[in-house]
């Protein structure tokens, strides 16, 4: 292979470099072996321009070298946080991939406390620097990240090419979004694997409410670099992606100010997981093209939202541990008395010990008239609670 050269190494007689993942949460999650000592988890991330270890402690540990020192800006575009260039990494990928000798950036803190929202442990970020050579295949469905040779790869026919751009390596889709109304307008959307979301749609002040559906109410939207995003959640009526139209599609919406506009490479919002896995993902590196195509009848399922009003972090040694983050103020939870920072002990009887952070949300998804029995910790108490799920938006 081309790939096969002084810095990358693949490992066995294969064709084809095929990376067995974990969707976790719909985050893509990879085993990655850090100097052929430490095992660790890494994001892939195709918004990302470089590829990240989260938190310091680690490359510590392995005594690697750091050529310099750095600041950089916070998921809130105004904060500036500290980060490290490390030189001389090998990561090794699911034992199909040696990448040696790379440059990787290192932060001081793990500031993104990924864990908390995935339910599981995450220590790093595959970014564009490392895709940007392969042409880059996910298949969500079989859950194998599929890295092409790029002089070997040939585009099949049954696949969409999508309207996109490339801007350092992290691609743009110029999508037709009807937000209010059945009538589309293009956006343009960073292909964003490392979102577990579906949409999200940045308005301004000065437009503050024109792009907003009459329905919605506040959203924790993501855990960004130094901080989390929040904002508003509703429901757009259609998105034109890949010669399909997408109806009432679960849509966050992040109010930026001109400051983080500048910072932004013109981008209007951003397609996550959610979206994306209800789709075979091509991406062109090299050629800077993407390719979709609609895996059998998935791309038409409903979008689902929670219809408790609780949003929930993961802890705990073993991420089990589930505490409130937030109460959606009239929901379901609300009107219950639940309050955040409560931990949830139990489910309809079932001990939340044995329950993923991804099962527990989807519980709190189930059909509007359900009932959930939720035994909550406040203050060295156990109290039992009830409340009857609904459409929040």
């Amino acid at each position: 292979m081309n790939a096969q050269r002084l810095d990358m190494k693949v490992l066995g007689n294969r064709s084809l470099i095929e990376i067995p993942f974990d969707l976790e949460n719909d985050f893509i999650v990879i085993p990655v072996l850090l100097n052929n000592a430490v095992p660790l988890r890494f994001i892939v991330d195709t918004g990302a321009e470089n590829t990240v270890i989260l938190d310091k402690t680690v490359t510590d540990l392995l005594n690697i070298s750091y050529r310099r020192t750095f600041q950089v800006r916070g998921a809130d575009l105004e904060s500036e946080l500290t980060a490290y260039l490390a030189t001389g990494v090998s990561l090794r990928l699911a034992d199909r991939l040696l990448a040696r000798n790379r440059t990787v950036l290192v932060l001081q803190e793990n500031y993104f406390n990924f864990e908390r929202v995935t339910g599981t442990n995450i220590h790093g970020i595959l970014g564009a620097d490392f895709l940007m050579r392969f042409v880059v295949e996910i298949d969500y469905r079989k859950q194998i990240l599929i890295l092409h040779d790029p002089s070997r790869y040939r585009h099949r026919r049954s696949y969409v090419e999508v309207d996109s751009d490339f801007v350092r390596n992290r691609p743009y889709l110029i999508l037709g979004v009807g937000i209010l109304r059945d009538s589309a307008t293009d956006r343009r959307l960073l292909l964003d694997t490392g979102a577990g979301l579906s949409l999200l749609i940045h308005t301004y002040p000065e437009n503050a409410g024109r792009d907003l559906p009459e329905q919605t109410i506040p959203a924790y939207i993501a855990n960004g670099l130094g901080g989390t995003l929040s904002g508003s959640v509703g429901r757009s009526r259609i998105l034109h992606l890949a010669d399909r139209q997408l109806t009432n599609v679960i849509t966050y919406f992040q109010e930026v100010d001109t400051v983080g506009v500048a910072f932004m490479n013109e981008r209007e919002g951003i397609i996550g997981n959610r979206i994306l896995k209800r789709f075979r993902v091509v991406i062109d590196y090299p050629h800077d093209k993407v390719y979709l195509k609609p895996e059998g009848r998935r791309w038409k399922q409903k979008f689902r939202y929670d219809r408790s009003g609780l949003g929930l972090l993961a802890g705990g040694d073993n991420l089990r541990k589930y505490s409130v983050s937030y109460v959606v103020p009239g929901s379901p939870a609300d009107r219950a008395g639940i309050q955040v920072r409560d931990r949830i002990r139990a489910i309809n009887g079932i001990p939340t010990t044995l329950l993923s952070l991804e099962a527990v949300i989807r519980k709190l998804q189930g059909r509007v008239g359900k009932k959930i029995k939720m035994r909550i910790y406040r203050s060295g108490r156990l109290q039992d609670v009830t409340f009857v799920l609904e459409e929040l938006i």
